[in-house]
């Protein structure tokens, strides 16, 4: 088999029946936790959407039903975005020459797929969310494709040619640092490893400490 072909890392990880069983109850928890927060956030809305209805000043009525508005909205959004990191469909697999992603593309279930092949990428880094950005510095063999609900597929252009890849999965992201950051690359900071084979004294220090006792 070719290596190229072997991937690195895969996600989700092959799991046994036992861990699929244990993923499952937690998931299920989970879910509950978050459909709770909502029911709790748009109960607290409604209660502030009725309060407002029995205050005669209109600026504070105003402010009681953007506070309603605005706590019912957070609710949503939150127990959506959740719905949508958890959905089974999204994979990432890393490989020695590309990677092949899958993700999802704003709130409204249409999807990214991602085929990126390194020897495209001029350079990358990570943005304020922890997000990897891309900048190609050509696009022939990556592609990049929107997925609708519905599973039809369109060519998608990243904006100013900077491929933003999100990972619901942090071990994915540091794989493509650890092991191929040149491929990519990723300014990777280096940072020196302390073995007992080190030379920790410089001559001077040597000749004033022969014994290594640290002056003690």
């Amino acid at each position: 088999m070719n290596l190229k072909d072997e991937p690195l890392y895969v996600f989700p990880p092959k799991l046994s029946r036992t861990e699929k069983q244990a993923k499952a109850l937690n998931d299920l928890a989970e879910h509950r936790k978050m459909s709770k927060q909502m029911y709790r956030n748009l109960i607290l809305a409604g209660v502030i959407f009725a309060l407002s209805l029995f205050v005669k000043f209109i600026i504070i009525k105003i402010l009681l039903i953007l506070l309603a508005a605005g706590n019912a909205a957070v609710g949503i959004i939150l127990y959506r975005y959740y719905t949508l990191s958890r959905d089974t469909r999204l994979y990432t697999r890393i490989y020695p020459d590309r990677l092949e992603h899958l993700q999802k593309l704003g709130l409204m279930g249409d999807m990214l797929k991602v085929t990126l092949y390194y020897n495209e990428v001029e350079r990358s880094s990570q943005d304020s969310r922890g997000n990897m950005c891309f900048k190609l510095k050509k696009c022939v063999r990556s592609k990049f494709t929107k997925v609708d609900k519905k599973g039809n597929e369109n060519d998608h252009q990243p904006k100013d040619g900077i491929a933003v890849i999100k990972f619901i999965d942090t071990k994915a992201k540091l794989t493509l640092i650890d092991k191929l950051h040149d491929e990519i690359n990723y300014p990777k900071k280096n940072y020196n490893v302390i073995t007992d084979d080190d030379d920790y004294y410089s001559k001077e220090d040597m000749e004033w400490d022969q014994l290594h006792k640290h002056g003690l």
